[in-house]
């Protein structure tokens, strides 16, 4: 039975030559989809407390004014 090399630096720099993310990358896409998805919440919060102060509003004037 004859055993199969593989060569894993050749395959790997194949891989990078496509375009494959490597884990420096990975981790770098992680921490810009982490600061979006910050954003996003402060977003979102921001405009929950939009909304929850133009209902108070619509109330004190249907109060005063109703």
């Amino acid at each position: 039975m004859s055993a199969t090399t593989f060569d894993t630096h050749a395959a790997l720099r194949a891989l990078t030559r496509a375009g494959v993310a490597t884990k420096a990358d990975l981790d770098t896409d992680l921490a810009a989809l982490d600061a979006k998805i910050a954003a996003l919440k402060a977003d979102l919060y921001r405009a929950l407390w939009i909304q929850g102060a133009g209902l108070v509003a619509v109330m004190v004037a249907l109060r005063l004014f109703g």
